[in-house]
């Protein structure tokens, strides 16, 4: 049988994640795993034809401690007595920082939604999953969001 210790899940907070988040959680149960959720945001710049702006250390705190806040509510949830549940908050670049957090931890598998975007929208903001799904050495399980029709 395949050995399963360790699942590391992306979340964004959205629905689509959250999905993510409860089938992660009992693929950890099934298989007695630890449990790893992280979010990784990436600090906004304004660029402006005379320069950018970016925000100031006040503001990132905020932030940061916003999206902590969010984290451990995800990590509280799936939280189960005998389980290793951990949160881990990173800046940089989302489908980097996840791989990067996968090989580190030595994640057997790494969980993440798809926001199932196309078009337009899909050539402009690309496909965190798809990115992690295509560099990753670990596996990689996507959760399609729930209304989500295969064709």
């Amino acid at each position: 049988m395949l050995a399963i210790h360790r699942i590391l899940c992306a979340v964004d907070f959205s629905e689509t994640s959250e999905r993510a988040a409860t089938f992660a959680a009992s693929l950890a149960n099934k298989f007695g795993a630890e449990l790893h959720f992280a979010h990784v945001w990436q600090m906004p710049v304004y660029a402006f034809p005379d320069g950018g702006v970016i925000l100031g250390p006040d503001v990132v705190t905020q932030i940061t401690a916003d999206l902590q806040q969010n984290l451990d509510g995800v990590v509280s949830r799936h939280s189960e007595p005998g389980r290793s549940v951990q949160g881990h908050l990173m800046q940089g670049i989302p489908d980097r920082e996840i791989v990067r957090l996968g090989k580190e931890l030595a994640a057997d598998w790494i969980v993440l939604g798809t926001h199932g975007r196309t078009g337009l929208s899909h050539l402009l903001l690309g496909s965190v999953a798809e990115r992690v799904v295509r560099t990753s050495p670990v596996p990689v399980l996507t959760v399609p969001r729930e209304d989500h029709k295969p064709r």
